[in-house]
């Protein structure tokens, strides 16, 4: 931006001196020098001098006559003309000085606009400010305290510009400096209200300086992210932390089951297992426990070399829009799920108010959820409703495709 505008004020300066050097030029093109121009007006002040004075006009031109031959021998290149209303030159505003000088003055104006709307000199301090997001605090704390010093003092100018308070709202949380950061993050979004990675930044912001508590402002936040990206891991662990924290073990499964859907890590997918399996047995000891457990394995050790993604589903009987469904890497063969309404696929589709389903096991080979022809699968005899009132055990055993 501020190369455009030192682009546009070159511009104009050269329209501007360019009638003037093209002048200058023209004037050294003719051999008109300062002599020749003091002769030249020399002359037309005698000549006016002649017509001020009595003369007859016999006398009046044979004075003009020697006036013209003086300066002729002087400067033999010039014959001045008296000048008459037909030999004077019309100024015209079309000619190249005036398109220039226009040219230039449209230019300067431009530049000037542009600089107003999209900058100031102030701004050339924080150029470069994005690359806070890169630094590392443990090698970086000075640069990062330098660029807070200097966003802060372009912000007491410019309130309102969104992404500098995103910058440092990420180089006091990369300092540790939580409060302070979710107050920058704040002005952000009040700026930038749409902008989802503003949210997630202030709700982690919020949720470090509240130690793992979330208000019902940072639940907002979150719900505000999970709209838009519903498998967002770290905002779905912060739920399932928080619902932990406060009792809650069905949210918690619940929550911890969604990361599953986007989780590459095997470490932290493991661990995640794990926490689902502890929540599953503290959910059973409150006697809320109702549902299908399913135990999956493969019809031999050779054959879990295949890779891929297992999906443990529950749907219409015959196929349809499922009621639940748990996601699983095949790594983890063999292991058992539990389906019931804390696996649905929403709110107001609940696994307990089907009136009848089936529940279809499929290894997918490209971890896709829409079936394949190569896909080994197993699949159980019809159900309803009331086989989920008591817990109910099946073993799935994966087969090949015939």
């Amino acid at each position: 931006m501020i190369g455009l505008f030192f682009l546009l004020a070159l511009l104009a300066l050269v329209c501007v001196l360019a009638p003037a050097l093209w002048s200058k030029r023209r004037g050294e093109n003719t051999g008109l020098g300062d002599g020749a121009e003091f002769s030249r007006v020399w002359y037309q002040e005698r000549m006016d001098a002649l017509e001020a004075e009595e003369l007859d006009p016999a006398q009046r031109t044979e004075l003009a006559d020697e006036l013209a031959a003086v300066l002729l021998a002087e400067y033999p290149d010039q014959v001045p003309q008296p000048e008459t209303e037909t030999s004077t030159p019309r100024p015209s505003l079309f000619n190249p000085g005036n398109i220039l000088l226009v040219l230039g003055t449209v230019l300067v104006v431009l530049a000037v606009g542009l600089y107003t709307q999209l900058g100031s000199y102030g701004a050339i301090k924080i150029q470069g400010a994005q690359q806070i997001l890169a630094l590392a605090p443990e090698e970086s704390g000075d640069a990062l305290r330098n660029w807070q010093l200097r966003l802060g003092e372009w912000l007491a100018g410019e309130p309102e510009d969104a992404q500098s308070w995103y910058l440092l709202g990420h180089a006091h949380l990369k300092l540790g400096e939580f409060s302070r950061a979710s107050s920058a993050f704040q002005q952000a979004h009040e700026f930038a209200d749409g902008d989802v990675s503003v949210k997630f930044y202030w709700l982690q912001a919020r949720y470090l300086e509240k130690q793992g508590v979330l208000d019902d402002r940072s639940r907002r936040l979150a719900e505000d992210i999970l709209a838009v990206d519903p498998n967002n891991p770290q905002v779905l662990e912060m739920l399932a932390v928080a619902a932990i924290s406060e009792g809650d073990s069905a949210m918690a499964i619940t929550m911890l089951n969604r990361t599953l859907n986007s989780e590459q890590r095997p470490e932290r997918i493991q661990a995640t297992v794990d926490a689902i399996g502890a929540l599953r047995s503290a959910y059973a000891q409150q006697g809320d426990a109702a549902g299908i457990e399913i135990d999956v394995a493969m019809p031999s050790a050779e054959d879990k070399a295949l890779t891929g993604v297992v999906f443990v589903v529950a749907r219409p009987v015959g196929g349809g829009m499922p009621y639940a469904v748990v996601r699983r890497p095949s790594w983890l063969l063999p292991f058992s799920v539990t389906l019931d309404d804390l696996v649905s696929m929403s709110g107001t589709r609940l696994l307990s108010q089907a009136d009848d389903f089936e529940v279809l096991v499929r290894l997918s080979a490209n971890g896709l959820a829409q079936g394949e022809a190569g896909d080994w699968q197993w699949l159980s005899q019809p159900m309803t409703s009331a086989d989920l009132e008591q817990p109910k055990r099946l073993q799935a055993r994966l087969s090949p495709p015939t």
